[in-house]
């Protein structure tokens, strides 16, 4: 069979957005369900890096059975989107979708063009999903009739009629899982990067985590397990890495100690000789410095962490169950290291004045070289939104993406973005210091191989904070999204009736999912 997945493009242009300009990482989501099905003939189309006619010239071209996209939050209408455009072009072509919104909200992905929502983790699922089309009859197709049933989906098996199959349970071990088929993204090899680093590859090496965090849902995406895989398989995938930069796409890499440092040891006693960046704790950092300084001497660059705040009040009412003493601590340690921080911190809808000037001495005390300011959202699918939902002014996904506000602010909206766009000039002496020449030197290697790619990034980061910093750029964004009195404004497509779940392979009417 031949099988199209496609990974959508950010919003449409002149929108804010942090993607492109920061970072831009391999679909490693795509690839993994890619490698689920290698007997199959297998496309992905990046459309963050092709051209507007890309999607249609790849639906003449291919004339997929098949046609597959993953979804966040903010880039859900654009999944939709594909499709739609897919149903349009071929009536018969299957269609579905899967990542962490229709996981956490199936409700929103209902509708007459698609065919299968995808719920948790794919690859077993999306095999089994193609397996069964493989085999069904001209007849079975129209009503996807076999397709009922597979755990871990709904579908539609008419355009009135969705059902839900059970859960499925996730591989108890990652290193079962089929390897990813990152060969499928070579094309788009030099479009993938990290700041100055590219191009830069990306894998896995761990799925969940342990903290129950209220503004985010990855805890609860993965059913509050955490999973690892092994040293010796990190160090498999990452030698066999093609590019010099890698990252390690864990939403908290920095657990279980001493899998980090047999990682690191297996690094050096092989001689995989890498720079790689990815996500971790900041109480870790805090409490483990010398493990730190051994995963700078296996290869790590770069360490983007949630520092959130500069309130120990508000970590606790996140339950972020840290403070702001390891937030320091932590940035302190990766300069010792020549590690480049990435922070992120939250401007909350609540802030006064004085609370912005808090916020921003603060991200200076710190240190940190890559302050990003972020906006709290009740993000959907968290507990933060459930609890907050009727404070929404909007539900329109695209302003959910941690730079609008979605609830009432206490200062006037205009005041609030005003403060809220000075946070690149504010944090300006954090960024010095982070990057200071004592700590660039500790990784002089590092920076000798990346220096020409500073001219572009630096072009790329100077276009994006004439955005950034104009305060007119959000209310812009908000036009027909959010009542000019803010008042609550509900444009995306309400919730669904709960679909039939089926027990034993029969439909049933209700029941508890």
């Amino acid at each position: 069979m031949k099988i199209l997945l496609v990974q959508p493009a950010p919003f449409e242009n002149g929108r804010l957005g942090l993607e492109n300009v920061v970072w831009l990482s391999e679909p490693v989501a795509l690839c993994s369900v890619a490698g689920a099905v290698r007997d199959h003939d297998v496309e992905i189309l990046d459309m963050r890096l092709e051209p507007e006619g890309a999607l249609q010239e790849a639906f003449t071209r291919l004339r997929p059975d098949v046609v597959g996209v993953t979804s966040m939050t903010t880039d859900a209408y654009q999944a939709k989107a594909i499709l739609r455009a897919a149903k349009q072009r071929n009536p018969d072509v299957l269609t579905l979708i899967g990542g962490h919104h229709p996981t956490l909200m199936p409700a929103h992905f209902r509708t007459s063009y698609v065919d299968m929502i995808v719920k948790g983790e794919g690859e077993y699922t999306f095999r089994d999903i193609v397996d069964r089309w493989s085999k069904a009859t001209a007849s079975e197709r129209r009503d996807r009739s076999p397709l009922g049933g597979i755990p871990g989906t709904e579908v539609r098996l008419s355009t009135a009629r969705w059902v839900a199959g059970p859960t499925r349970s996730q591989a108890p071990s990652l290193d079962e899982l089929p390897e990813p088929r990152r060969d499928l993204v070579r094309k788009y090899r030099n479009g993938y990067f990290f700041c100055v680093a590219r191009p830069m590859a990306s894998i896995f090496t761990s799925r969940g985590c342990s903290y129950d965090c209220n503004f985010c849902a990855i805890w609860e995406f993965y059913e509050r397990r955490t999973r690892f895989l092994s040293a010796e398989k990190i160090v498999e995938r990452m030698a066999a890495c093609e590019e010099k930069h890698v990252f390690l796409l864990d939403d908290n890499f920095l657990t279980r100690r001493d899998r980090l440092e047999k990682l690191a040891d297996l690094l050096i006693a092989k001689g995989v000789k890498k720079y790689w960046i990815t996500q971790g704790r900041s109480d870790f950092v805090a409490e483990h410095p010398d493990v730190i300084a051994k995963l700078a001497k296996a290869g790590l660059m770069g360490l983007i962490t949630g520092y959130e705040t500069n309130d120990d009040d508000a970590l606790e009412g996140l339950n972020k169950r840290t403070t702001r003493e390891n937030n320091v601590r932590a940035a302190e340690v990766c300069r010792e290291n020549g590690i480049i921080t990435m922070g992120i911190f939250m401007a909350r809808p609540e802030f006064d004045d004085a609370d912005f000037d808090a916020l921003y001495q603060y991200i200076n005390d710190t240190g940190v070289a890559i302050p990003l300011v972020g906006i709290l959202t009740p993000l959907p699918g968290t507990q933060l939104y459930r609890k907050r939902r009727a404070e929404l002014l909007t539900e329109d996904h695209r302003l959910y993406d941690l730079l609008h506000a979605v609830t009432r602010t206490k200062l006037p909206r205009e005041r609030f973005y005003a403060r809220y766009a000075e946070a690149c000039a504010a944090t300006m002496p954090s960024t010095k210091k982070g990057v200071a020449p004592r700590v660039m030197m500790k990784r002089w290697d590092f920076w000798l191989n990346t220096a020409r790619h500073l001219p572009l990034f630096a072009w790329r980061n100077a276009r994006y904070s004439r955005i950034m910093r104009d305060p007119q750029s959000y209310l812009r964004d908000e036009v027909g999204l959010i009542a000019p009195d803010n008042t609550p404004l509900r444009v995306a497509e309400p919730d669904g009736p709960e679909p039939e779940l089926v027990a034993d392979g029969l439909a049933t009417a209700g029941g508890a999912r």
